[in-house]
């Protein structure tokens, strides 16, 4: 079935290569009109500075200059730039960490990245602290498909270089304010250039934005999701020697931020594993405010957004989200060292350091169901070393890419499960420690046979250790076990919502099951005496893992300007450690393997002023990992288990085009990307409690997989005379309905909720320039019909938490570059 799958799939990516080669060759052959030349960009996909068109995979890469034009300030933007690609803030589950997916793959909760992240070529181990301001740029590059061949751990998806400016010999001053809605105040400035001889430059860049909360706490007013965040690098370049370069960076973020508080999106009433069966207790206003999913069973479930997605709830506070904060020290150097005309010596050093306090609130409501706070710190240290070779014919490099990392983590959870009556359950983490080092050789040979062809194969041998050990308490209080005399329910709880539990234990006729004592000391009352159990919730474990993922690439050269290729490149992603059940020993999950398979077109058209880059890619994944928190009988606690249990493809196809019309100072820009994700396997229980595993795959779906997105922007630049020149832009971005969270049980109408609408993103902005391009100011609209849609969601029980992208927004840009 698989390989039918291919051969079809071949044939149809050879038909569209085959109709691109066609129409790029009649519109070549075409009349000159055009006047207007795109220009170059120079990217290191390879490793290697290369022009874009010449690379032979799916790359999208952004020069400073546009990325300031579309109005991008956070990493977070650049997804809508180019199609397949989703990029987002975890903010339905922790602020400040970085989910992305490209075609499907992606960094899923719990898990290892699928796409690595990339500052001046160091893999950034964390998502935690990767919400990367976009200052002092020089390009951000996207690379789609697995990168194992040349780049870090676990790129199965593919990779987003994040690569700074460098100082050079000319001295160089910019600074921008910004101001807009909700008090937005943004300042960036740098300063760069020679430092006293002619053989050392440096530079300084810092970022700080402050902006009001979108969000309201209905518990207190609080506002919340209020950005407060100071970024700052420093690079220092030194040519110590006619062959030997160094560079070195640090840089830090300090973010102080009032975090994004997760919406409660649905809760589940409906089923036996529900909460339906005491929804007259549950459904009391100070638990479930308006917008909650309420089901019962037989119910349908209404998936439309709540009336009002700013106002949360939460008591979590002391001790909770005002502990939030997020520190990141990172520092590289950075030594090429020529050894002669076709052999270079490359070598990355880089420490990475992060403290970080994360609050979680699990229900939604201002009552206790789960609060936990995390307060962790990490290291993680790499070295790269890569030999590269070069020759009119051939391009090599070989590597050796080590990565060590230290996780530390101590935190307090308290829960309520299932809101069992006067039960509490506290969890005290003492040590969690999970050390990993990793070793990986890898290496790529870009073979040119003759003029026209060329030949690239790679491969990376890993071996991944990891570890982890853990040290904690779990004190459960039972504070009424059981119903003395009524036969049948001696081990049977009341499950009440806190606002039941709040009252209900008052009331006389429930007083009298307590045993207590009366106003004489007395002792009153039927029923066993509270209880208080606690015991030891230790874990330690360790695991290896070896694997060898090749990679092979062929392109053709079928005119100066057009580039056609086809490949195959496979990744994996380790596996890991699961955390349910109270097993002294954790359970290990395998490594998730995805090998791909693409074709693909790269043409220059129409005298150099139409660029169009063409892709159709099959995945195949095997051993999918996956994530669900359950609960836990044995614990009364939900726990998060990951594990193996499916296996899964996606096809799918992407055309971007950019074109400058015979109309001067006009640009067209036009992105499609299509995607069809289909589950193979996916071994699960089912009936639900049954005890048997089967395949339940035809009803499940993965999420963060749109069949459509696509991107539409036009941009007019005319001169004002003596003032300079003023430019419009206006762009479009399209995502297809989705589901944000993996896997999605379509027979059970709660887990629709995860469900996210089509949505369409709008943004435009005005430019005046002076004369000598140094001055700048820009007036700036996102999301201009004020569009609001789910981003991410994570299923905690009978919970659905999620976050919102934030609505429409305006800001004026006052800023100056000496260039």
């Amino acid at each position: 079935m698989i390989m039918s799958v291919i051969s079809l799939f071949r044939c149809a990516v050879l038909g569209a290569a085959t109709f691109f080669m066609v129409l790029g060759g009649a519109i070549a052959s075409a009349p000159a009109f055009a006047q207007n030349v795109i220009e170059e960009i120079v990217v290191t996909a390879r490793k290697r500075a290369e022009n874009l068109q010449d690379v032979p995979a799916a790359v999208s890469a952004f020069g400073a200059e546009e990325l300031k034009e579309r109005g991008i300030d956070a990493i977070d933007e650049v997804g809508r730039l180019t199609p397949n690609v989703a990029i987002t803030e975890t903010n339905g589950l922790i602020s400040g960490a970085l989910l992305i997916f490209i075609r499907g793959i992606g960094n899923d909760p719990g898990f290892d990245q699928g796409v690595g992240i990339y500052v001046d070529d160091v893999y950034l181990n964390r998502t935690s602290g990767a919400m990367l301001d976009v200052y002092d740029v020089e390009r951000i590059e996207i690379l789609k498909g697995p990168q194992g061949n040349l780049y870090g751990r676990n790129t199965i998806g593919g990779a987003i270089k994040y690569v700074s400016r460098e100082p050079s010999e000319e001295t160089r001053m910019h600074f921008e304010a910004k101001v807009g809605t909700d008090s937005l105040r943004k300042f960036r400035a740098g300063l760069s250039g020679p430092l006293g001889t002619e053989s050392m430059w440096g530079s300084f860049a810092i970022s700080k934005t402050e902006h009001e909360g979108y969000q309201t706490n209905s518990y207190n007013g609080d506002q919340f999701a209020s950005p407060d965040i100071l970024s700052a690098r420093g690079t220092l370049v030194m040519q110590v020697a006619e062959a030997l370069r160094l560079k070195l960076v640090a840089d830090l973020m300090r973010d102080r931020s009032d975090p994004y508080i997760p919406n409660r999106v649905a809760v589940n009433l409906g089923g036996p594993s529900g909460l339906g069966a005491f929804g007259a207790l549950l459904s009391t206003a100070n638990l479930f405010v308006p917008g909650a999913a309420f089901l019962a069973p037989g119910e349908t479930l209404d998936t439309s957004l709540p009336s009002d997605l700013d106002t949360v709830n939460t008591a979590f506070l002391e001790g909770g989200f005002d502990e939030y904060y997020i520190d990141t020290n990172r520092i590289s150097l950075t030594a090429t060292w020529d050894l002669n005309d076709a052999w270079s010596l490359k070598s990355i050093t880089a420490v990475r350091e992060m403290e970080r306090a994360a609050p979680f609130d699990f229900d939604g409501t201002d009552q206790v169901f789960i609060h936990t706070l995390q307060e962790w710190d990490t290291e993680d240290f790499s070295q790269e070393l890569q030999l590269n070779f070069s020759t009119p014919n051939i391009n090599a490099v070989l590597g050796l890419y080590y990565l060590e990392g230290d996780y530390n983590n101590e935190s307090l959870t308290t829960q309520t499960p299932f809101l069992r009556l006067l039960t509490t359950h506290v969890k005290t983490t003492y040590v969690d420690q999970r050390p990993l080092e990793s070793v990986s050789y890898y290496a790529n040979v870009d073979w040119d046979f003759n003029e026209y062809w060329q030949l690239s194969v790679g491969g990376r041998f890993t071996t991944d250790k990891k570890e982890i050990s853990q040290v904690a308490d779990v004190t459960v209080t039972n504070h009424v076990a059981a119903f003395v005399g009524i036969p049948g329910l001696e081990e049977a709880p009341l499950v009440l919502s806190p606002f039941g539990s709040q009252i209900f234990p008052n009331l006389p006729f429930f007083r009298f099951f307590l045993p207590h004592t009366d106003e004489y000391g007395n002792f009153v009352g039927l029923g066993n005496t509270p209880s208080v159990i606690t015991y030891p919730e230790n874990k330690v474990g360790d695991d290896e893992w070896e694997e060898f993922t090749p990679s092979a690439r062929l392109s053709y050269k079928l005119s100066e300007n057009t580039l056609l290729y086809a490949g195959v490149s496979t990744g994996f992603k380790s596996g890991g450690f699961t955390f349910a059940g109270r097993d002294y020993f954790a359970p290990v999950y395998d490594p998730e393997f995805v090998t791909t398979y693409s074709v693909g077109v790269k043409t220059t058209l129409l005298d150099g002023s139409m660029r169009l880059n063409f892709e159709a890619f099959l995945n195949e994944y095997e051993d999918k990992q996956f994530t669900v928190v359950v609960l836990d009988p044995e614990a009364t606690a939900l726990v998060q288990s990951n594990d193996n249990v499916g296996e899964a493809q996606s096809t799918g196809a992407e055309i971007e085009i950019l074109w400058l019309p015979p109309v001067d100072g006009l640009a067209i820009n036009l992105n499609v990307g299509v995607l069809d994700v289909e589950i193979d396997e996916l071994i699960d229980e089912f009936p639900a409690g049954s005890g048997m595993l089967t395949n339940v795959a035809d009803h499940n779906a993965l999420g963060y997989a749109p069949e459509l997105t696509a991107q539409a922007r036009i941009q007019y630049t005319t001169s004002v005379g003596n003032l300079g020149s003023v430019s419009f832009g206006l762009d479009a971005d399209y995502r297809d309905e989705m589901y944000t969270d993996s896997p999605i049980d379509l027979s059970n109408p709660f887990f629709s909720a995860a469900h996210s609408k089509s949505r369409t993103l709008t943004n435009a902005f005005v430019t005046l320039r002076s004369s000598d391009n140094r001055w700048r100011v820009t007036l700036e609209g996102k999301n201009l019909s004020d569009k609001r849609v789910l981003q991410n969601t994570f299923n905690v029980s009978n919970f659905i938490l999620g976050g919102y992208n934030r609505g429409r927004t305006w800001g004026l840009t006052f800023a100056y570059d000496t260039n």
